[in-house]
C-alpha cells in the first residue's frame, strides 16, 4: 500500500492518482491531507504531492492545476528531461523536475480543448493548436513515457514496490458511413445520382451505377466479405451511421431490409457500435433515437460509439453519450494528422472539467485513420505502410492499444483507393508479428 499526502484532496487529485497508480501501475494507495498523520505514519511506501517540501517520503512538487476547479489559460513551461518532452517544469526539490500529475491530467482531460481556440471546417478542435503538435510530438505517447519516469523514480526509492505488467493490445475498428455506393437507395436518390452524373458528363460512373443496379456488377462499397475474410479471427468493432439521409449522412434508410440484414450479419461477427449522425450534433435527441433503432435491429444493447466526422465538443458531446447509456467511445483522434491526441495509447475514464468530476465513460484514442494518410496527407502506399508500422511499433513498445480506423468504402480497391487493400493487409500482418492481444 502506497500512502500519498497532498494538502488538498480534490476530484482532480483523486482522478489522476487513481489513474496513475491503480489503473496503470497496479498499486493500491491511500490518500490523506493530514500532514502530521503522514509524517508519523510508519509505512515503507510514502510520497508527498505538495507545493511545500515534506521532510519524509518521496516528494513530488505540485503546481496549482489539480487544486483548482476553474478552467483558464495556462502558462506551461516545457523542457527535455532524459530525452523526453515534459510539461509543467519546475526547479524545486522534487523526485522529478516537472509536475507529472498535472501534466497527465492536462492531457487526459483535454484541458486545452475547453479554451477558446479556432476550429477546423467541421467545427472540431484544430490539431495545430495542440501543444503536442506544436512540440512535434503528436506521434509519441508522452503519457506512457511519463509513467515510465514515475515508475523509475519509485523503484529507485522503493525497490520492493510491486507493479502490474501491461501487454500490447489492438482493436480493429470500421466506420460504415456509406454502406453501399449505389444499391439499396431510394428510387429518388438513385435517379438523382444518375442524372447528376450525366449532367457532369461522368459517363463512366453512370455506367458503373447502372450495371450495379441491374445486378451485373458488385456494389464497389460492398466489401464486407473481404473485410471479414482478411481479419480472420480478429473480432472488430463496427460503427453504423443510422441517421436520415442528408449532406453528411449517406446510409440507406433504416427501414431498408438489405441494410438491416447487413447490420444483423455484421453483429454476429463483430461488436456493433453507434456512429451518431452528423445531424445529431445539433439535435441531441437523435442520439437516443438512432441508438434505439440500432438496438432494435441487432437485439442487443449498444454501449459503444464513435462520432461521425469525429465531431467532438468538450464536454457536451460526451455528456450526451453518457445520458444515452454509452459506456465506451472511440472518437479521440484527429482527421488531419495521425498520432496520439491525448498523449496516450491507452484507454482512460473521461473527466468533465465543467462539472469538475470523473465519469464512467471510458475513452479509447485511435492512432490513425486511412483517410488521414490518403486524403489529408497525400501519402503513397509505401509511405502509409511506414507510418502504420511505426505507430504499431510505438504502441506495442509502450504496451498500449493500437486502434486504427478503416471504412468499408475505402477498401473498394478502386479510384483514389486503388492499392489500399495492400496497406490494410500489411497492417494486419504487422499486428500479427507483434503478437498483440485483441481487446474485443
Amino acid at each position: 500500500m502506497l500512502l500519498i499526502y497532498t494538502p488538498h484532496i480534490t476530484n482532480r487529485v483523486n482522478y489522476i492518482m487513481q489513474y496513475m497508480f491503480e489503473e496503470r501501475l497496479g498499486i493500491e494507495f491511500a490518500i490523506t491531507n493530514n500532514k502530521e498523520l503522514f509524517i508519523a505514519d510508519n509505512s515503507i511506501f510514502k510520497i508527498a504531492y505538495s507545493n511545500k517540501h515534506i521532510q519524509t517520503g518521496l516528494n513530488f512538487f505540485a503546481e496549482q492545476l489539480l487544486f483548482e476547479e476553474d478552467i483558464k489559460p495556462l502558462k506551461i513551461k516545457n523542457a527535455i528531461y532524459e530525452n523526453i518532452n515534459i510539461l509543467f517544469c519546475n526547479d524545486e526539490t522534487s523526485a522529478l523536475p516537472f509536475d507529472i500529475f498535472a501534466s497527465t491530467f492536462y492531457m487526459l482531460s483535454r484541458y486545452e480543448e475547453y479554451l477558446d481556440t479556432p476550429k477546423d471546417k467541421f467545427d472540431n478542435y484544430d490539431c495545430r493548436k495542440s501543444i503536442l503538435y506544436k512540440l512535434n510530438i503528436l506521434h509519441i505517447p508522452v503519457v506512457e513515457q511519463w509513467i515510465e519516469l514515475l515508475k523509475q523514480a519509485l523503484l529507485k526509492n522503493f525497490p520492493f514496490l510491486q507493479y502490474k505488467e501491461e501487454k500490447a493490445k489492438f482493436g480493429l475498428s470500421f466506420d460504415i458511413d456509406i454502406a453501399y455506393a449505389y444499391k439499396n437507395r431510394s428510387i429518388i436518390r438513385s435517379a438523382g445520382g444518375i442524372i447528376k452524373k450525366i449532367f457532369t458528363l461522368n459517363f463512366s460512373e453512370t455506367k458503373n451505377q447502372l450495371l450495379t443496379l441491374l445486378n451485373k456488377k458488385e456494389d464497389m462499397f460492398d466489401t464486407y466479405n473481404y473485410i471479414f475474410s482478411s481479419i480472420k479471427n480478429k473480432r472488430p468493432i463496427v460503427f453504423f451511421d443510422m441517421g436520415k439521409y442528408g449532406k453528411f449522412d449517406k446510409n440507406p434508410s433504416v427501414k431498408n431490409k438489405k441494410f438491416r440484414a447487413l447490420i444483423i450479419s455484421v453483429s454476429q461477427k463483430a461488436i456493433v457500435g453507434l456512429h451518431p449522425s452528423y445531424t445529431s450534433n445539433t439535435k441531441k435527441y437523435l442520439v437516443r433515437d438512432e441508438k434505439n433503432i440500432l438496438e432494435e435491429i441487432i437485439q442487443k444493447p449498444v454501449t459503444a460509439s464513435r462520432q461521425h466526422y469525429l465531431k467532438l465538443k468538450m464536454p457536451e458531446t460526451y455528456n450526451t453519450l453518457i445520458s444515452n447509456g454509452i459506456k465506451y467511445d472511440y472518437t479521440l483522434g484527429y482527421s488531419p494528422m495521425y498520432g496520439f491526441r491525448t498523449g496516450t495509447c491507452n484507454s482512460f475514464l473521461f473527466f468533465d472539467l465543467i462539472k469538475n468530476e470523473a465519469t464512467q465513460l471510458r475513452l479509447y484514442p485511435f492512432a490513425c485513420m486511412e483517410v488521414t494518410l490518403n486524403n489529408y496527407l497525400k501519402l503513397s502506399i509505401e509511405e502509409a505502410k511506414k507510418i502504420i508500422s511505426e505507430l504499431i511499433e510505438t504502441t506495442c513498445r509502450y504496451k498500449g492499444i493500437f486502434i486504427p480506423i478503416w471504412h468499408n468504402s475505402t477498401l473498394c480497391n478502386c479510384g483514389e483507393w486503388e492499392g489500399w487493400r495492400n496497406v490494410f493487409e500489411y497492417m494486419l500482418e504487422e499486428i500479427d508479428n507483434k503478437k498483440a492481444e485483441n481487446i474485443f
